[in-house]
């Protein structure tokens, strides 16, 4: 039966994992298909969402590492990697 700190661990993992997929794209693309004449680019920057990605994918990492140091077995040692490999695919979707 799996320890409430590794459960703790695995909750932050996938809540960060979901919030990087949440991130995905800008806030403003809808301006553009309402007026093509605007471009979003002009209006927001990259810069507070990159912010929160990179923090989102250190708290996943972490978790990941912190679940990996803590694992008694090597088949428990799968579920950070899986977890780290999922965060390291949803941070370059969220950022493409």
């Amino acid at each position: 039966m799996p320890s409430l700190s590794s459960l703790l661990l695995l909750a932050i993992a996938a809540l960060a994992i979901f919030g990087l997929l949440l991130l995905d794209g800008s806030g403003y693309d809808w301006m553009a298909e309402l007026d093509p004449g605007i471009d979003p680019s002009m209006i927001e920057t990259d810069g507070s969402r990159a912010l929160v990605r990179n923090l989102l994918l250190t708290a996943v990492l972490g978790a990941s590492a912190l679940m990996a140091i803590g694992a008694k077995t090597r088949g428990a040692r799968m579920l950070p990697l899986v977890l780290s490999v999922l965060a390291l695919a949803a941070y370059v979707f969220s950022a493409a």
